[in-house]
């Protein structure tokens, strides 16, 4: 009865007669749940129990008895069995009793993945989003699309706040009080990204030692953002939009389909649709995945916006490192806002923080403090009266110059670009596909620009 009860409810149950053929079970897969009636025809549930919880502590233990005794009850608690069901076992019982395992099961998922996260030193809820009409069109477009369930892309350079509009997007959802989940899939080793998406069954691969599960059923009935999501592989794409189409998949190494609710959001600094044209990303799971496209602007094109952000952030690190800050110089608002910040928000905090740090004196930051450099920078003899690169071409000539600096090291080209070896790497692919020799990245710089020697170090670090 209980067995096509719980599979009318759509659960995969299974029913066995003995121990025996329970432990046999056990072997061969894995359950989130084992009920166990107390008197069993070659044995004792109790005992069985007990034996489960050794042997998996993660899998909850239901005891059921139509002979209930203080004794039994005691020691079902002492055993940390999750419930002690009198017979007979009403459906309504039953279901009330599985809606708890759901939640409670959510909430360590949840639990554990937070345990692991990193949590940035300026949170979401500490953002300005600004005056410009740039940024005020995005704020709408937030507002719009939080109350959806839609798919978002979304799309910018490294530093403009790709994860703050995701968060925001999950505040204002209605998932808010659900998990929200972060991958960053830059990050994971390309051989663990399958089993970091979907999880793993014991014994699925070298090194998995126990079942774990992935971050689309950690973010079951919330948000997962996968951050970087150009940087997956051709082989996961396919996998990935399987899971937006279907919302099913299976553990790497199981056979068992498993069903979530996930809200997506993806974000990425390179041109998905130049990523398409190129052969590096799938059509389908572009479109998939660009149902709400945001594209969030450069500093430098908000520049309505600095000022608030500057006085945002000297207030919140003044308040952070005990400081008596109440702003910066006029001269030093100069400097600031003549500076292209390469590296945008990101870079702005980091160089606010670092001020307020050094600042000597209470009151106003002075240009001493600021640690922006004053010779000029890689690119700084191009006038606005040449012929200007596009900014692939001095994205190209960027890499160049950090190859050859050093020494054509590919990791520490990555670790000196802030970017992902991958990346790099994928750059490279399209360089060769392009007709550049990557082998000597010098044939890629214009006579026009300086070359690695002339490079002042501070301006390339």
């Amino acid at each position: 009865m209980l067995v096509d009860y719980l599979s009318s409810q759509g659960y995969t149950a299974l029913g066995t007669r003995s121990t025996l053929q329970a432990h046999e079970a056990l072997k061969s897969d894995a359950f989130d749940i084992v009920m166990a009636d107390l008197r069993l025809e070659d044995g004792n549930g109790l005992d069985l129990l007990r034996q489960v919880r050794q042997m998996s502590p993660k899998t909850y233990g239901i005891l059921m008895t139509g002979y209930a005794t203080m004794d039994t009850a005691v020691e079902a608690i002492r055993i940390g069995l999750f419930d002690y069901l009198i017979k007979p076992v009403l459906p309504a019982q039953l279901d009330l009793l599985l809606q708890r395992l759901e939640s409670l099961r959510q909430l360590q998922s949840e639990n554990s993945y937070l345990r692991q996260a990193q949590v940035a030193d300026v949170g979401s809820g500490n953002v300005v989003w600004g005056r410009s009409a740039l940024m005020q069109d995005i704020l709408e477009m937030v507002k719009k699309v939080a109350a959806t369930h839609a798919t978002v892309l979304i799309q910018g350079e490294s530093g403009t706040g790709k994860e703050v509009v995701a968060h925001a997007i999950m505040q204002n959802s209605p998932r808010a009080n659900m998990p929200f989940v972060k991958v960053n899939c830059a990050a994971v080793p390309e051989t663990l990204l399958e089993s970091e998406f979907f999880g793993h069954e014991k014994g699925a691969f070298t090194g998995a030692v126990a079942r774990r599960e992935g971050r689309f059923e950690t973010a079951n009935g919330g948000t997962l953002l996968l951050d970087e999501i150009a940087e997956i592989p051709m082989s996961l794409q396919v996998k990935l939009l399987r899971v937006l189409q279907e919302r099913e998949f299976e553990r790497v190494g199981g056979n068992k389909t498993i069903r979530v609710d996930v809200r997506l959001i993806a974000s990425t600094n390179r041109d998905l649709q130049e990523a398409v044209r190129l052969g590096h990303f799938r059509e389908d799971l572009y479109y998939r995945l660009n149902v709400v496209p945001i594209n969030l602007p450069p500093l430098r094109l908000r520049g309505d916006d600095l000022n608030d952000l500057i006085e945002f952030y000297v207030a919140h690190f003044a308040r952070k490192h005990g400081k008596n800050v109440t702003g910066v110089s006029p001269e030093s608002l100069e400097r600031l806002r003549a500076y292209r910040w390469p590296g945008n928000v990101r870079e702005l905090q980091n160089t606010l923080e670092r001020a307020v740090i050094m600042s000597t004196t209470d009151g106003q930051i002075e240009v001493p403090d600021f640690a922006l450099a004053e010779k000029p920078g890689i690119f700084s003899n191009i006038s606005v009266a040449d012929s200007l690169p596009t900014v692939d071409e001095m994205e190209r000539r960027l890499i160049g110059y950090m190859l050859l600096q050093t020494n054509h090291n590919k990791t520490r080209a990555a670790e000196k670009l802030a970017i992902s070896l991958r990346t790099l790497r994928n750059k490279l692919r399209t360089y060769r596909e392009m007709g550049f020799d990557t082998d000597k990245p010098q044939t890629w710089i214009d006579a026009a620009t300086p070359t690695p020697a002339q490079i002042p170090a501070e301006s390339v670090q």
